[in-house]
């Protein structure tokens, strides 16, 4: 028995017109249900679950702050004015500057197709006025340097010391990991620039996942990547896309990893695919990863060392956007630091009380940057908050992971309360979906001059 759950706008697959969509519960899953005129029915699943669990999950979305300045007036509606425009309902909590189109792999999955634009860098001018851009739009997020592969550019570490001295308190590096694989010095000059974090895609465990994901053997580069940031005192986020029927069961894997990499790798952030690019047919369901998809792979992959309940939505402006959880590595287990009543939701009044987008702020600044040195000693006759400050600091693993939306189940309600932003060198502010997504035939909903 098929049964409604709300109605929302979305966008017709082939010609991006916005269409009036329906969430509809069938058969122990919700799907989102939209027509166009010209060019009919799309359906498209988009939780692998019963609709109260859906229902229960969406209730831990919180009212959202509006970004501090508009760099648009709302005309055609959303997603047509992003720039961000007037009816933009979310701040920012990660801000991506794309520093680069270069990049030094040709990703089979990646959803930026980098490396095909003739377009020159942005020069450190462009890049100051992106900074102080960030900076009237969102006051102070965290902000991810990408491209492309930022770091094939040499200036990478100017581009880090000039936004730390603008007051940006958390820059993180997202990175395929060669070139910190191969130049220790260049990881040095990023750590003594103030780079906080590396963003590192991590897809498994074998070198046949990454000839699949990336088209190239990188286990083995991984791992080199890894041993130069711990030298280097820059910690690691490992950052896998998870393709149905390729890497699923790798989940198990990369958390025993990140377990032996302590207190380098400061989290795990799983990425699910989602379909951008030219794909003239609907993704099947099966080829869908949900969020109950990766608590459940999550769960059975560490053998119950890791529980459902130990995973919270985001405490961010649209719920469905991302879970997380933090664990502390006690006798050789992960132990949650905060938990989910048994089967039930978690009241809103036990959460964080700062605004969604501030609260995510603090998340990254404080569980994926590497702590003072002084915070990683041992100190004696400390106090209670000082030993478990000191836990996390040294044991803490933080778990989370973002679905992106595509043209097949983009929600508008969803997109307009947007907390990740992208930040163009034309001075534009994206939300992530909406920069990335792209028609059946590949045509993009954002035209930028450097793509």
């Amino acid at each position: 028995m098929n049964e409604c759950l709300g109605e929302t706008v979305s966008l017709c697959p082939e010609c991006l017109e916005r269409v009036t969509a329906r969430k509809v519960s069938e058969n122990g899953s919700v799907f989102l249900e939209k027509e166009c005129v010209a060019h009919g029915r799309f359906k498209t699943l988009i939780w692998r679950g019963d609709a109260q669990s859906y229902l229960n999950w969406g209730k831990h979305g919180t009212g959202a702050v509006k970004p501090l300045t508009y760099l648009k007036e709302f005309h055609r509606g959303c997603p047509f004015d992003c720039g961000l425009c007037s009816e933009h309902q979310a701040n920012t909590c990660s801000m991506i500057m794309l520093v680069t189109q270069r990049c030094n792999l040709a990703c089979p999955v990646c959803l930026a197709s980098a490396g095909k634009s003739s377009e020159e860098d942005p020069d450190l001018r462009a890049i100051a006025e992106m900074y102080e851009t960030v900076w009237r739009v969102a006051g102070n997020p965290t902000i991810q340097l990408s491209g492309g592969e930022p770091t094939l550019r040499d200036d990478l570490p100017e581009i880090v010391s000039m936004g730390k001295r603008m007051g940006f308190r958390h820059v993180v590096i997202n990175s395929n990991g060669i070139r910190i694989a191969k130049d220790r010095a260049y990881v040095e000059k990023l750590a003594q620039a103030g780079a906080g974090t590396l963003y590192l895609q991590f897809d498994g465990l074998s070198n046949d996942i990454y000839q699949y994901t990336r088209g190239a053997r990188m286990v083995d580069l991984k791992i080199r990547a890894l041993e130069n940031c711990r030298d280097a005192g820059i910690g690691v986020v490992l950052v896998p896309t998870l393709i149905p029927g390729h890497n699923e069961d790798q989940l198990g894997g990369i958390i025993r990893l990140a377990k032996e990499w302590l207190p380098t790798v400061r989290g795990v952030h799983i990425q699910p695919i989602s379909y951008f690019g030219r794909f003239p047919n609907t993704p099947d369901d099966a080829d869908r990863v949900t969020i109950p998809d990766v608590i459940d792979g999550l769960v059975r992959q560490t053998h119950g060392e890791l529980e459902h309940d130990d995973f919270l939505p985001r405490r961010s402006d649209s719920s469905y956007c991302s879970f997380s959880g933090l664990f502390v590595l006690r006798n050789g287990r992960l132990q949650p630091m905060s938990k989910r009543p048994k089967g039930q939701q978690l009241p809103l009044s036990t959460c964080c009380r700062q605004p969604p987008w501030e609260s995510a702020r603090s998340f990254m600044e404080l569980h994926w940057q590497l702590p003072e040195g002084d915070m990683l000693e041992r100190k004696e006759n400390c106090s209670p908050l000082d030993r478990v400050c000191h836990e996390v600091a040294t044991r803490g693993l933080a778990i989370s992971c973002m679905p992106f939306q595509d043209v097949w189940n983009i929600d508008l309600e969803r997109l307009s309360r947007c907390c990740l932003h992208v930040a163009t060198p034309e001075m534009r502010i994206i939300p992530f979906c909406a920069y990335y997504l792209t028609s059946t035939s590949g045509k993009r909903l954002h035209h930028v001059s450097n793509l």
